[in-house]
């Protein structure tokens, strides 16, 4: 069981003033409020929120409102700890079970619901609806129940685990306790099944609205997607956290290991792997040791991770529902975030076929929609948020979110009748069926082996196109075909056929509208205007305009110190936006780290006194520095030299760590945190000059021995002989060679 810090009596505190006390914030949502005051009251309620939206605020501040303890029922243990510890983290009493515990932690965390001292504690669908478990509720005093990820009750849901619709007996069995029901995506047939699932009495139901206005979705032609991947993030997220998406595990192996030699570092993440590499693999993207997660679908239910920068989806995803949720895993600290979508036919014709291969049934007919829809999201010209807020029943009368590729680069109709007219009399000459690249090839003129083999060069319409590119004509053609007037046939190997709308056009009765096809510059320009990594408000690393970047650096490194010695990931020490308010605003005291958005009580007192104090070193050296201007605008200064970098100037030199920390009026512990720094950047710093060869062999075998385990364990199982800063430098050495293998 975690150890969990006292807490005030439940009922002695608002739900904003509670909000304050453990998770640093002042307000609340509108609609959290009203689901708040909803659980609170006793009634059950059904909850739709996007994610980032603040799903998890709706049970954990009635959990600490009522009294009793709060059932949460989770689906990923992964999700289970990584919540706990967040909530530990704040301040909040909190635990789980599952099975990763030993009979010890088990039967304290046991032991500590039935006392009565936590007040939220996470399980598995599986373990809740056990009689031991049911048996083990009777004798506690129960404040709610809340059922996370709660599409996932539904056949109708995107990820439905059959484990879930033995929930209800909760409901029958605690039938006064109030139930929350939470999930990201539902769709109104869903919400529905959610609600006779869990057999919900009278809920109120609460649907927050899909639109997430920091992420920027894009979708790109399927054409040298790696190198455009590797491009994108070298020039724009070399130092970023992102994940990639593949729809099978030779694509994840195979993509992982080029943008490793490519220079990206990047791991593989699928259900072929082994659970131990999974979770280390897992652990390693959370505490921002490695950079970039190359993946299946496996991967992100377990993910809260707030400060992914961008998802790039390099297959076609199998639908709407799929697709919102993995691009939610973006940006939910509310900073601006890509979503990069790489498109073919070619891909949904491989979705297609598994589809084909289904029992005939409602489920497959569900899943071909489903299909279409996300094929409609990547080839229609309107607003790509505007098409998923359609999707999801929201009203988007006006909406246009001015963000995605197509709000950037709107669409330019035009009168294309005589286009259409041509290419459905190629198509007519042919006389057999073929595909769009064969007809646009004959357009053009083509002089390929397979056109002359067909007799296809004779045809009247062969070379009438040729004022075009073969991406225009390609792009034509499927415009026709979204009017109608072309159909397709065919899954694995689709063709072009006539219609009868086919023949309308050519007796003149209707007309066809087609989009001017955009070319290659104009492409370069919307993508680089729609992946741009400012916006004129903001960066999207988090930092402010009057934020420091070089004191955003060190309270980085600060954030990252805390986060290993405690195991932990950064973002629950403190999230991006809040470093960069504190890299703005230079607080000085405690109450001044209290007006920063994401620090409480808690925080504030375990380690607010460490940030303080690089703040206020940040403030002498420049001081000392006389970099101030006279005007004492101070919040528009910056510093050319990252601190890290100087220092490791004068080590170069031959300067002793105690000499740079007296010659930059720093604290050794400071100037060592530096050095660390610098090995992990792979800089020409030799392990014996800074650790005798017995302290490191004492560090090296505790980490090959017990994996990655915090400076605080090591300390420990070295019996406290070896310095922190010893361990900090054989540790950054060890890990940096790990990566490189």
């Amino acid at each position: 069981m975690h150890e969990v810090s006292d807490t005030i009596p439940a009922g002695s505190l608002s739900a904003e003033s509670a909000l304050s006390k453990y998770f640093g914030y002042n307000s609340l949502y509108p609609y959290q409020k009203e689901i708040i005051d909803s659980v609170t009251n006793g009634r059950d309620v059904l909850a739709v929120i996007a994610t980032g939206g603040g799903k998890s605020i709706c049970y954990q501040l009635p959990a600490l409102l009522m009294d009793g303890i709060a059932v949460v029922v989770s689906p990923l243990i992964s999700l289970m700890k990584d919540q706990v510890d967040s909530l530990v983290t704040a301040g909040v009493s909190a635990g789980f079970l599952n099975s990763t515990q030993d009979y010890s932690d088990y039967t304290k965390t046991v032991g500590a619901m039935v006392s009565g001292s936590l007040d939220i504690v996470y399980v598995s669908p599986e373990r809740a609806v056990t009689p031991s478990f049911i048996s083990t509720l009777k004798r506690c005093r129960i404040s709610l129940l809340a059922v996370d990820e709660a599409h996932c009750i539904s056949q109708w849901g995107h990820e439905f685990r059959p484990e879930y619709r033995r929930l209800a007996s909760l409901k029958k069995e605690f039938p006064q306790i109030p139930v929350i029901a939470l999930t990201a995506t539902a769709t109104p047939v869903v919400r529905t099944d959610i609600i006779k699932q869990l057999n919900l009495k009278d809920p109120l139901f609460y649907v927050g609205s899909f639109y997430r206005k920091n992420l920027k979705y894009t979708v790109i032609p399927k054409k040298d997607a790696f190198g455009q991947i590797v491009s994108y993030i070298k020039k724009r997220r070399s130092d970023d956290s992102g994940i990639i998406y593949c729809q099978s595990r030779k694509g994840v192996e195979d993509i992982s290991k080029k943008l490793g030699s490519a220079g990206i570092y990047a791991l593989p993440y699928h259900a072929g792997l082994s659970k131990q590499v999974r979770e280390k693999t897992q652990d390693k993207f959370i505490k921002d040791n490695v950079p970039v997660i190359v993946a299946t679908v496996a991967f992100g239910m377990g993910i809260n991770k707030p400060d992914v920068r961008y998802v790039i989806h390099y297959d076609l995803p199998d639908s709407p529902e799929n697709y919102y949720q993995e691009t939610g895993r973006a940006g939910r600290d509310g900073l601006l975030s890509d979503c990069l979508l790489f498109y073919s036919r070619g891909d949904r014709a491989k979705v297609e076929y598994f589809i084909n291969r289904m029992n005939a049934g409602r489920q497959k007919t569900s899943a071909l929609k489903k299909l279409d829809a996300i094929t409609d999201f990547c080839e229609s010209t309107e607003c790509r948020v505007k098409m998923f807020l359609d999707y999801f029943g929201e009203d988007t009368t006006g909406f246009a979110c001015g963000r995605c590729d197509n709000c950037l680069n709107p669409s330019e109709p035009f009168d294309g009748t005589d286009i259409a007219k041509k290419i459905i009399r190629c198509i007519q000459s042919l006389e057999v069926s073929f595909g769009i690249g064969y007809i646009a090839d004959v357009l053009r003129g083509s002089k390929s082996k397979k056109i002359k083999e067909k007799g296809h060069e004779k045809s009247p319409y062969f070379g009438t196109g040729k004022t075009f590119s073969k991406d225009e004509l390609e792009s034509y053609i499927k415009e026709i075909m979204r009017g109608g007037f072309l159909s397709r046939e065919g899954s694995r190997y689709p063709v072009v056929v006539l219609n009868e709308k086919s023949m309308d056009v050519l007796s003149g009765k209707v007309r066809v509208t087609l989009i001017r096809f955009k070319d290659k510059k104009s492409k370069e320009k919307r993508s680089k205007k729609s992946v741009s990594k400012t916006s004129p408000q903001e960066l999207s690393d988090g930092r402010m305009r009057d934020c420091d970047n070089f004191l955003y650096e060190r309270l980085k490194t600060v954030r990252k110190r805390i986060a290993d010695e405690k195991k932990i990931p950064p973002y629950m020490v403190l999230s991006i936006a809040s470093l960069a308010e504190l890299a703005s605003k230079r607080p000085k005291t405690k109450t001044g780290l209290l007006s920063i958005k994401g620090i409480g009580d808690h925080k504030a007192g375990e380690f607010g006194k460490l940030f303080l104090d690089e703040i206020s070193s940040f403030e002498s050296e420049k001081s000392n520095a006389g970099l101030y201007a006279s005007s004492g605008n101070e919040s528009k200064t910056s510093v050319r030299e990252k601190s890290s970098d100087a220092t490791y100037r004068m080590y170069a030199k031959g300067m002793t760590i105690s000499q740079i920390a007296k010659e930059r009026e720093l604290t050794e512990e400071t100037i060592a945190v530096h050095i660390e720094e610098k090995i992990r950047e792979g800089a020409e710093i030799d392990l014996d000059d800074l650790v005798s060869e017995k302290n490191q062999e004492a560090v090296f075998s505790s980490l090959k021995n017990y994996g990655d385990i915090s400076i605080k364990d090591i300390k420990s199982l070295t019996d406290g002989r070896i310095s922190v800063s010893e361990i900090r430098f054989v540790k950054a050495f060890f890990e940096r060679n790990q990566n490189k293998i």
